[in-house]
């Protein structure tokens, strides 16, 4: 389905992705990007420099020594964390309270970072080889309901009636009743921002039930999707209305313990989130 003309045009004037974001996201999968390279980038942002000591020095990250100085954090953090350091950032800053979704500000933020978490656990669990871009994909897989928050014109509560009515899923109503749904969305977002095509066929099929000719990235973000909102992070009216192909459970070998032992480890991680953030 195509999006709305009028929709495409506001998302070319979202708020582009931080400049020092897509530096870093040119060089996430560039094996011959070194040390200093990275630390060009970051040292010329002083509040990213106290950004990164802080999370580098945190309780997960933490490896018995502080560090003090930005090339040592990002030994620690790694590329693609320190991206996603960046781009959580951003996207909390275009985050605003969305009823549509009957989500606070800090719900819809957060969904996103504990679904990030999610496949940080999912890459460690697994015996797959999922690439560290699936962070990045978990990350911003529902980008899309930003920009549905803020230029969809769209009475919800009607959206949920008739997803009830017609035994749909929410997004299917989204499709229904606005000419496009979330993920669509997201996936031109994630073009416009440059991402890999395997980040943006993430963001684009994460609701896709069943999955086909699917890959790492993609059963990482369903999975990951499904943990943040067995957490109850960033549930809204969307809740747990939504259908997961059991073939991803057998890909990533995540059996219910695994899965379980996943959740444990964001919610930690998570509380840490949140502390860090003030938020409740």
């Amino acid at each position: 389905m195509a999006l709305p003309a009028g929709l495409i045009r506001k998302i070319g004037n979202l708020a582009p992705m931080p400049l020092t974001a897509q530096r870093l996201l040119t060089v996430i999968n560039d094996e011959t990007v070194s040390l200093a390279d990275l630390a060009k980038i970051v040292e010329i942002d002083e509040a990213l420099v106290s950004n990164t000591l802080k999370v580098a020095n945190s309780v997960y990250f933490h490896r018995g020594k502080t560090v003090d100085n930005p090339r040592s954090a990002i030994v620690r953090l790694g590329a693609t964390n320190l991206f996603n350091l960046i781009l959580g950032q951003h996207l909390r800053q275009l985050s605003i309270p969305a009823p549509l979704y009957s989500l606070s500000e800090n719900e819809l933020w957060l969904h996103s970072i504990e679904a990030s978490l999610a496949a940080d656990e999912i890459i460690r669990a697994s015996p797959a080889n999922i690439p560290q871009v699936a962070k990045v994909a978990a990350l911003v897989h529902d980008v899309g309901k930003l920009i549905m928050v803020r230029f969809a014109k769209a009475d919800f509560p009607s959206a949920r009636r008739f997803a009830r009515e017609r035994n749909f899923h929410l997004v299917e109503a989204e499709r229904e009743l606005f000419g496009c749904d979330h993920t669509e969305v997201g996936g031109v977002v994630a073009r416009e921002w440059g991402f890999p095509e395997n980040v943006t066929d993430a963001i684009q099929r994460h609701h896709n039930c069943p999955l086909e000719d699917s890959h790492p990235v993609l059963d990482t973000v369903v999975v990951a999707n499904l943990v943040a909102k067995t957490l109850a992070a960033g549930l809204g009216a969307e809740a747990l209305n939504l259908s997961v192909d059991p073939s991803v459970r057998d890909r990533l070998s995540l059996d219910t313990s695994r899965f379980r032992r996943i959740c444990s480890r964001v919610e930690g991680r998570s509380n840490q989130v949140k502390q860090a953030y003030g938020v409740q």
